[in-house]
């Protein structure tokens, strides 16, 4: 009776009848079945639904206003996710499944300015929840960046976007800003 390795190859025992080219031939099949295996795995993962939309155009937010991200370039798209001369604020979900998601946005701070409350939002429509995540920091010069990263199952024709609020005096410029989409289970 053959042994197996972690992975599943079989090989000859001491005790087990000698057969070389069977066994040679079990190796190779076990071999080949494996890498296929690991083939497959990973043009899966490379083929998943992604999509990163960015700007470095200055979009000004007012104080206290949730206002929403456009974006202006699309970095990558392999599932048809983004049409900017549709809609430049969101993502499209093609198919129901676990998706990272994240946001960043670099709020243009002068450095005289006191720290203020600043919030990011991953938002939803057509899913289980209207924010998927929210992270809220007070901001200051140097630091004026806010990211997040959330896992979140999302339903085919969901749309994912980005938005930001502040609660200084007067409006504030955000450049650049980013979102990415990335389907990382059924």
């Amino acid at each position: 009776m053959p042994g197996t390795t972690p992975r599943g190859y079989e090989y000859p025992l001491y005790g087990d009848t000698q057969n070389v080219p069977t066994q040679v031939q079990a190796l190779a099949e076990d071999i080949d079945a494996d890498v296929q295996s690991l083939y497959t795995a990973n043009t899966t993962a490379r083929n998943a639904p992604t999509a990163s939309i960015s700007s470095t155009g200055i979009l000004a937010t007012p104080s206290g206003a949730l206002t929403t991200m456009t974006f202006t370039d699309e970095l990558y798209d392999n599932a048809g996710m983004v049409n900017l001369g549709v809609n430049n604020t969101i993502i499209t979900i093609p198919q129901t499944g676990l998706y990272l998601v994240s946001g960043t946005v670099t709020f243009n701070i002068a450095a005289s300015t006191t720290p203020l409350a600043c919030a990011l939002f991953l938002r939803s429509v057509g899913g289980l929840v209207p924010d998927i995540s929210t992270v809220t920091k007070a901001l200051g010069s140097p630091q004026t960046s806010l990211s997040m990263v959330s896992l979140t199952r999302c339903n085919a024709g969901e749309t994912i976007s980005l938005a930001t609020q502040h609660n200084y005096t007067s409006p504030i410029d955000v450049s650049p800003a980013r979102l990415y989409v990335t389907k990382v289970a059924p």
